[in-house]
């Protein structure tokens, strides 16, 4: 008996912005940032949410959207996975709570925690799902980030984003996916306190409002074993993701990376060797960094201003902590 092909595309996409944005450069200032990082960086505006907007309002307003584009139900959505890595609550499953809003009542959920490189594992996983054949045919993969105003190695922003991914959907067919995990680096930024290991504890010193000033980092780990191997290790997924498939980088129509920094993408270009693939650049400027779902934001962008065709094969590639990821879509 022939095993059946299935192939996985996406069938809708869904997105929320807070109403309000903020100038960068007023926040630069406060930072103390010098004139050159803040030209480095090249983000102008980024989303600032009021006390409505938190994560499962964006999560969810996003999903609604999503679900409407793809034209399905809540009933239809056989599981949900979010990868949030900031959401209302420390201990509370972000999934769950979208499964109850939606009516999504047959979804399996789950979250998945790891930063930016969440939102990459959790559509690789949703694929693999689908393409298993074991019965789940949509998923529903939801970000909702409230990390706005920080300053380094890029602004980041607000807002939910939310993908559906369908059996035989015919626009933006995954194809394949790469990782490279560096998990002897795991624990080069890290928040000490609050763990099992160092559980809270009356006198214990947190500084300001929030985790960001409290992560420590090694720093020596980073500009020794990590920093003069970033693009590196582009260039490795990327290879491998392409000869797996039957494709070199001649065959790349267009590329979407995270938003970073200004040069992010004409470094990772320059690296692979090939400077003239067209790139989501120009629409990073004015939303800042969310998540790995960067991604799909700048995928729409480039879609609705016709920066991509029919046929086109479309690398896209980010990286997590100390994960770097790939995969290809063909639209």
């Amino acid at each position: 008996m022939n095993k059946e092909t299935v192939s996985v595309g996406i069938a809708g996409m869904g997105f929320y912005f807070p109403k309000k944005m903020a100038d960068t450069r007023a926040i630069a200032d406060e930072l103390n940032m010098t004139e050159k990082a803040y030209k480095h960086i090249g983000v102008n505006r980024i989303f600032i949410p009021d006390e409505e907007e938190q994560s499962s309002f964006m999560a969810l307003e996003a999903s609604k959207n999503a679900i409407k584009d793809a034209g399905i139900n809540g009933s239809d959505i056989d599981m949900i996975i979010v990868s949030s890595f900031k959401t209302d609550y420390i201990s509370w499953q972000l999934s769950n709570y979208l499964r109850y809003k939606l009516k999504a009542d047959k979804a399996l959920t789950f979250d998945v925690k790891g930063a930016c490189s969440a939102y990459f594992e959790s559509i690789e996983i949703a694929a693999n799902q689908i393409k298993a054949n074991t019965g789940i045919e949509t998923v529903l993969v939801v970000a909702g980030e409230r990390l706005f105003g920080y300053g380094w190695p890029t602004f980041l922003s607000a807002g939910g984003q939310a993908v559906v991914l369908q059996k035989n959907a015919k626009d933006f067919n995954y194809l394949d996916f790469e990782i490279c995990n560096y998990v002897k680096c795991h624990d080069m930024a890290y928040v000490k306190n609050g763990g099992t290991a160092f559980p809270f504890k009356r006198g214990m010193e947190w500084n300001g409002t929030d985790f960001v000033s409290n992560v420590t980092v090694k720093e020596d780990m980073y500009l020794n074993e990590i920093k003069p191997y970033v693009f590196i290790k582009f260039v490795q997924v990327v290879k491998n993701v392409l000869e797996r498939n039957g494709f070199g980088l001649k065959d790349v129509d267009y590329m979407i990376s995270l938003v970073q920094q200004d040069n992010f993408d004409k470094r990772i270009l320059e690296a692979l060797g090939r400077r003239d693939i067209p790139t989501a650049q120009e629409f990073k400027k004015d939303i800042g960094h969310f998540s790995g779902g960067d991604i799909y934001v700048l995928l729409e962008k480039a879609k609705k201003n016709n920066k991509i065709k029919k046929g086109d094969l479309i690398l896209f590639i980010g990286i997590g902590g100390v994960a770097w990821f790939s995969g290809l879509l063909k639209f």
